[in-house]
């Protein structure tokens, strides 16, 4: 099996048709596929290998000029590349094996030959493999599992790329062996983070939109340290930047060793094109078996840790509120949770990044002003050392949206208060029937939790009615400028106050005296136009990984 030019890649075609692509095909036949058929996180890890091969099949583009003519230089230059690394585009390779550790074995037992093997579905997460769960796999019962090759290769792929810390198998390269706990998550996996790419009417065109240029990366993908000039104002200053190399694919520049000190290891973990293909797990698979060596791999550092975000990745400034109500300002990648629609983070995503490492992915630089395209936002959240749920949304993104961008951001921050209101309201609604509601906030270990499910229902059916409603922002959006505009705000405007009442009324019953005079008063606060406080839910839980 050759990765390079053996067909794995589900794609669709022009004509609508479903079919399996080389790599080779798809960098130099582009033109012929309209998009991948994959899912959210398969589609990140493979565009992310898209790219690395045009970075090192191009030696470029180092600037815009250069990523002009990108998709006339591809084709010829992908078709040579590939053929002069074929050899390491082998899955199954004797000595270097596409993206695994031909020495890798597993931890001998006493009277034993060989160490335990893991099975080859733990590669596949929707397969019912260790703690995953069993909903969707009816297979699981079975003793050996067949799993086509094209599949696998997949499947390896978006391993190195997802895959959860925490608990992992163990194994042995050379004389290190790993450890079955406290692994940490693989790069893309991290934060929940979400992954920004732009789709085009073709997977040429697409690859072409999320590259960016040797310019655009070496002033952009850099890592700073920044400490609080003035902790009562919140002031940052930046004071030490370390400038990412360009590196080179890791199937050029393997390992040799687990030594994490070795310029190899350091290509692969700390270089920008090293790390678009990643080596977080070891793995050696086994031609024509269900199993494996697997254990965790070459550790990579995340925005946490100080290394620039991942490149389709974004960066916001995240105010939190401590137990005693001081606020602090940090920097955070935004993180997707299933309880908050994409949509409602766009504004934190659609944004240019800056030298100082906040905004959007580094291919924002590639967005066209002049005409449509679409903003293809995927997400895998995880939980307690385990994936949880693949999220994707498509935003068609018009010349006028982004003219007007700042009205979209500020109607979703008008959405945002008055969803906050509402909580705010249920809990003075909550506080007139249950007299003891504020004592049970002040004993709980969190108290932001225990407001968050009081105010579960009405949020919910709030932003629920409000997402089905969209289309009337997006109509005042494209509105502006014309007779339409201010109709087409208030018809918004009404109809967020409307939801925020209607879910009021959903959440909190008027059956008994007590009640109507809690719901009452929770009533006039709601509908009062004097500005309140908002509630300490917006306390933020640090994540461990």
């Amino acid at each position: 099996m050759n990765v390079a030019f053996d067909p794995w890649i589900p794609v669709v075609t022009i004509t609508g048709g479903r079919e399996l692509a080389s790599l080779c095909s798809v960098l130099t036949e582009g033109d012929k596929f309209a998009d991948l058929a994959v899912r959210p996180h398969e589609r990140v890890s493979l565009m992310r290998l898209f790219l690395c091969v045009t970075h090192a099949a191009l030696k470029g583009p180092k600037d815009y000029d250069e990523w002009c003519e990108v998709p006339k230089r591809l084709p010829v230059a992908a078709q040579k590349y590939l053929t002069e690394w074929k050899d390491s585009f082998e899955l199954f390779h004797k000595e270097r094996p596409w993206l695994q550790v031909a020495g890798l074995k597993g931890v001998e037992k006493e009277g034993s030959d060989s160490g335990k093997t893991s099975p080859l579905s733990l590669l596949d997460f929707e397969l019912s493999t260790g703690n995953n769960s069993t909903l969707h796999d009816h297979g699981g019962q079975l003793i050996v599992r067949q799993i086509e090759p094209e599949r696998v290769v997949l499947n390896l792929l978006t391993f190195q790329n997802f895959s959860s810390g925490g608990g992992s198998p163990v194994a042995q390269w050379m004389t290190t062996k790993t450890l079955q706990v406290g692994n940490p998550d693989a790069p893309c996996l991290s934060q929940s983070m979400a992954h920004c790419l732009f789709r085009g009417a073709s997977l040429a065109e697409t690859i072409q939109l999320n590259l960016p240029t040797f310019e655009t990366a070496r002033r952009l993908y850099n890592s700073f340290a920044t400490h609080k000039k003035d902790k009562e104002k919140q002031e940052w200053e930046r004071v030490e930047i370390t400038v990412v190399e360009m590196g080179k694919p890791v199937w050029e520049f393997f390992p040799e060793s687990p030594d994490s000190q070795s310029d190899s290891v350091i290509n692969a973990t700390k270089t920008y094109i090293g790390r678009l293909v990643p080596i977080s797990r070891w793995v050696l698979l086994f031609n024509e078996s269900d199993q494996m060596y697997c254990c965790n791999g070459f550790k990579y550092d995340t925005f946490k840790d100080g290394f620039p975000s991942e490149p389709t990745a974004s960066v916001q400034l995240v105010t939190k509120r401590d137990k005693n109500g001081a606020e602090s300002v940090d920097r955070k990648v935004v993180k997707i949770e299933p309880s908050k629609a994409l949509w409602r983070e766009l504004s934190a995503l659609l944004v240019k990044r800056s030298a100082f490492g906040l905004g959007g992915p580094l291919a924002m630089e590639n967005a066209p002003h002049d005409s449509e395209f679409d903003f293809h936002v995927c997400a895998m959240t995880r939980d307690q050392a385990s994936m949880d749920i693949a999220l994707e949304s498509v935003f068609h993104v018009t010349p006028a949206f982004q003219f007007n961008f700042p009205v979209y951001q500020a109607e979703i921050v008008r959405a945002e208060g008055i969803s906050r209101r509402l909580g705010w309201t249920v809990e003075v609604y909550r506080k007139e029937v249950d007299g003891d509601w504020a004592n049970r906030v002040e004993r709980a270990k969190e108290k932001w939790v225990l407001k968050a499910k009081l105010q579960s229902i009405a949020t919910i059916h709030y932003w629920t009615t409000v997402e089905k409603n969209l289309a009337l922002l997006m109509t005042h959006i494209e509105s502006i400028g014309t007779d339409d505009a201010i109709p087409t705000r208030e018809a918004w405007r009404k109809m967020l106050f409307a939801t925020a009442c209607d879910a009021y009324s959903v959440a909190c019953g008027q059956e008994t005296p007590r009640q109507m005079r809690a719901f009452a008063k929770g009533w006039q606060k709601l509908t009062t136009k004097k500005d309140e406080p908002e509630t300490d839910n917006k306390e933020t839980k640090e994540e461990d990984v």
